[in-house]
């Protein structure tokens, strides 16, 4: 890569690093916060509820995002023409799911859903007019904008919904939580950008970016339809409570996982588009980016699986651990969904949105396979299921992407291999020795958490992995510059 690539590609992981980071952390410890103020069971209906926004919420995108960044030559025309889309179907779905309301609240039996989902729904409305404006700056590398924008809106959300918290309004606080935070990154976006929406809608534009958008529209939605699945079996075939604890376990392992997924897919996607044409390039830099995210993710999965007792006691308190074997499957889950992501954005960068939406709805196809045999062995077996088919997903899009860039087996093992070894030997070692460690749980996690750190980091001294050499030198230039 050119010294100006690597520098923009660098500043757009950094600030997207912040923005991800920052926001899992407010979001993790408020939702701390709401946990001890709210029930499993005001968790787990919401979660109901939100099966329903997430899958409009990607009919309303409709892959035209991802299009708009792609595309090489984005005009005035395109960003107009997709904006009005947007807002049209926002308000066409909102209406549907306020008619279907009753009918979903009595899916469920519990009646107080109709109203909830008839006020949560609006969000909706609001997402559709930022989505343009974000996509703007994405396409421009402009983490840093984006970061500020959406802090500052998940700051002043969620303060609101711990108020109403505190005030007793139970299941509503969360409501509020998510409509006062999307206002709030709207009101930003819109006085803080200049990009303002022509009087022109062209059919042209719409059916161009329609060719790349619509598969990359019926992949999210299945994307969508895959992942609510899960809380729609667990809130039908088993109780709010169930889910409620399914909820938060998912949340609290999506801290780190979705952080570092999220910080690596939204800035490889427009740096892969723009050297899609040479494809040793794209090797090389793709190479990279596994072997970052191995390094950097398997050790953070392990010490909290190690740790996932204590840690859960400590943050939620007792009530909520029975949720800890589902997130230690979770997390687990997690170690293969974001490979999956990464190998993905490869495919989408080549501009092959079909072959996306084939290769993923397959798998969603064998993954519901996985899971509905799974769940006769209760919610431990459902989850094992669904980790399970997490990584027969990476198998597939890991050997299709080999093909298109000619990155063989040999590779994977050489960039994979040695983190996922020394992150595993080092857990269970620590795993073993912790009946040795007679202390509470905040001290338990400090030592299996620094013990555990203190093995990793000497192993991949010890292996020579390049990863420990790269970032601890730039760890050690920073800090230089400010001694």
């Amino acid at each position: 890569m050119s010294d100006s690539l690597k520098h923009t590609v660098l500043s757009g992981m950094v600030w997207n690093a912040i923005e991800r980071f920052g926001a899992s952390l407010f979001l993790f410890i408020s939702n701390l916060v709401l946990a001890r103020l709210l029930s499993p069971d005001d968790f787990g209906c919401i979660a109901m509820l939100l099966v329903f926004i997430s899958v409009s919420d990607a009919i309303i995108d409709g892959g035209f995002g991802s299009a708009l960044i792609q595309k090489k030559n984005t005009t005035a025309t395109d960003y107009s023409t997709v904006f009005y889309w947007n807002l049209l179907l926002s308000f066409i779905l909102y209406a549907v799911l306020y008619l279907c309301a009753p009918a979903i609240a009595g899916f469920y039996n519990i009646p107080l859903l109709d109203n909830v989902l008839k006020v949560q729904g609006i969000v909706l409305i609001i997402n559709a007019l930022v989505l343009i404006q974000q996509n703007i700056l994405k396409k421009q590398i402009a983490f840093k904008k984006i970061a500020k924008i959406n802090l500052t809106a998940i700051v002043a959300g969620t303060g609101m919904g711990i108020l109403l918290a505190f005030l007793g309004c139970g299941i509503w606080s969360l409501v509020v939580k998510s409509l006062a935070t999307g206002v709030v990154q709207c009101g930003i976006y819109w006085l803080g950008n200049k990009w303002r929406p022509e009087w022109v809608f062209s059919w042209k534009s719409f059916t161009g970016l329609f060719r790349y958008g619509s598969f990359m529209f019926l992949n999210s939605i299945a994307n969508s339809l895959y992942y609510s699945a899960l809380s729609l079996i667990i809130g039908r075939c088993f109780s709010s409570v169930e889910l409620g604890y399914y909820s938060q376990a998912n949340k609290l392992q999506d801290v780190p996982r979705n952080s570092i997924s999220s910080v690596v897919t939204n800035v490889t996607f427009p740096v892969f588009s723009n050297i899609q044409e040479d494809k040793a390039k794209l090797r090389n830099a793709f190479s990279k980016c596994i072997r970052s995210v191995a390094f950097i993710q398997f050790p953070i999965i392990m010490v909290l699986i190690i740790t996932a007792r204590p840690l859960v006691a400590v943050l939620f308190t007792d009530k909520w651990l029975p949720m800890v074997p589902y997130f230690q499957i979770l997390a687990f889950a997690g170690l293969s969904s974001t490979l999956f992501e990464v190998h993905t954005n490869v495919i989408k960068s080549l501009g092959k949105s079909r072959e996306v939406f084939i290769l993923e709805f397959l798998l969603r196809i064998m993954g519901l396979t996985v899971v509905a045999i799974s769940i006769r062995f209760g919610m431990i077996g459902l989850l094992a299921g669904y980790a399970f088919s997490q990584f027969l997903f990476y198998i597939a899009a890991s050997a299709y992407v080999g093909k298109l860039i000619h990155y063989d087996i040999c590779f994977r093992l050489r960039d994979l291999a040695p983190a996922f070894f020394i992150a595993v030997s080092a857990a269970a070692l620590v795993y073993c020795f912790s009946a040795l460690f007679d202390a509470g749980p905040v001290y338990l996690i400090l030592i299996q958490a620094s013990v555990y750190f203190v093995l990793y980091f000497s192993f991949s001294k010890m292996f020579g992995l390049q990863e420990f050499d790269f970032y601890f030198g730039r760890l050690k230039s920073i800090m230089k510059k400010h001694s």
